[in-house]
């Protein structure tokens, strides 16, 4: 028998208070829109759900406190938290690999009372098992993501005449960092590690089903280095996705070339855009959903930092009413790929798979039109926030495995 937490356990009545922790500071402001989001989602589903901000609120002492990523410490938080049999208990929604994970602050947290009023849900299956590793006695729970409501389309405007009258043939968004910054923390290191940061790198390049953890352990492990340690694992985890996420990017974005393709995202895209591929601007978190919708295709590619996870991503893509394509990934071929397909499929270690997955659906608008409308379907039925809560407010359940 193990004890889990998740939907095979007993939910939250709907008596608890629902605190939600509502202002950060992050990029593209998607912390902070999601927690109103989910906010809305918890009210309309007819929960006592309170958005609040550490530091300037009282804290609560009973119910469940959910915030996203991470505090900048332990000491900010609701000594409720810390308090084992507290009646407050505290859930974070984390949207990034587990190397993302602040190690001071569940390291104090560890420390203080076990993690006993704690709870880690977060839409990443990659390499979950570091966290047992690290963090003896953690409870963890795998949740898609979800968006709000209101990022649905009306689905009576995904027509042929809309289709059409679309200003762009393929939309993209998301970021991309500079070479620059790569080679100069490259340069820094001793040539050796050097040497293995870029061999790393070139392997998830060309083998996009290979993780980081697992690219190391080639690479390192064929180097005499001992992997598996937290600390080493991590220290080039953010070095090596950002190359890899800027070459998978880049060369995604120039196969699209003699399409009318606009790109929404950090300002590095200008640098690379050209001819029939405009630059279009940055956009907030909340506009990403309106900008897909100005394309008939959305290029709406997966975290580099998964490899077999998904994000928010595809999903405001099909809301908007778009083509929804993404890089081949298990979750994301799990859920929306079948007998009635809602999203195209490319391999991200072959760019011209993804302009030749495009092509077919601009070639085809009557069938991208209908494919537009399952993947609009998929994700009012089954991919809102409001599908979520069960999963956020689930209490200690038991899963048997074996006789």
């Amino acid at each position: 028998m193990l004890w889990g937490w998740g939907g095979v356990g007993r939910s939250a009545g709907m008596h608890e208070t629902i605190w939600i922790q509502g202002e950060y500071e992050s990029a593209y402001g998607l912390l902070g829109v999601m927690a109103h989001e989910l906010h809305e989602a918890f009210v309309s589903c007819g929960h006592d759900a309170r958005v609040m901000k550490l530091g300037k609120d009282e804290h609560p002492t009973s119910g469940v406190f959910v915030f996203f990523n991470a505090p900048m410490s332990v000491d900010v938080l609701p000594p409720a938290l810390f308090t084992p049999g507290s009646s407050l208990r505290g859930v974070q929604i984390f949207v990034d690999h587990p190397y993302g994970l602040p190690d001071d602050v569940l390291d104090a947290w560890h420390e203080m009372n076990g993690m006993s009023n704690y709870r880690l849900c977060l839409p990443c299956v990659d390499d979950v098992h570091l966290l047992a590793m690290h963090w003896p006695g953690m409870k963890h729970d795998y949740m898609a993501h979800g968006i709000a409501r209101g990022a649905l389309c009306d689905p009576a405007a995904i027509t042929r005449e809309a289709w059409d009258a679309k200003e762009f043939d393929v939309v993209l968004t998301g970021s991309i960092g500079s070479v620059e910054e790569y080679e100069s923390v490259l340069e820094r290191l001793s040539p050796d590690i050097g040497h293995m940061v870029r061999e790393i790198v070139a392997l998830m390049i060309t083998h996009p089903a290979m993780g980081y953890v697992q690219a190391c352990d080639v690479v390192m492990g064929s180097r005499g280095v001992i992997t598996g340690k937290w600390a080493t694992g991590k220290l080039f985890w953010r070095l090596v996705i950002a190359a890899v996420n800027r070459h998978r990017r880049v060369s995604a974005m120039e196969s699209l070339q003699g399409l009318r393709v606009g790109v929404f995202g950090g300002e590095e895209w200008a640098r690379v855009c050209s001819g029939t591929v405009s630059y279009e601007g940055r956009v907030g978190y909340s506009e990403v959903a309106g900008a897909f919708g100005l394309g008939r295709v959305a290029l709406a590619w997966g975290p580099t930092q998964f490899v077999h996870s998904s994000s928010e991503r595809v999903l405001l893509a099909m809301a908007a009413g778009c083509a929804a394509v993404s890089d081949d990934r298990l979750i994301v071929r799990r859920e929306f790929v079948g007998e009635q397909s809602c999203v195209g499929l490319y391999d991200s270690a072959r760019a011209a798979t993804a302009r030749g997955c495009v092509d077919k659906m601009l070639a085809n608008p009557d069938a991208a039109i209908e494919m537009s409308k399952r993947g609009r379907q998929v994700v009012e039925e089954r991919h809102l926030w409001e599908h979520r809560l069960e999963t956020i407010l689930a209490q200690p359940g038991v899963v048997s495995i074996g006789g």
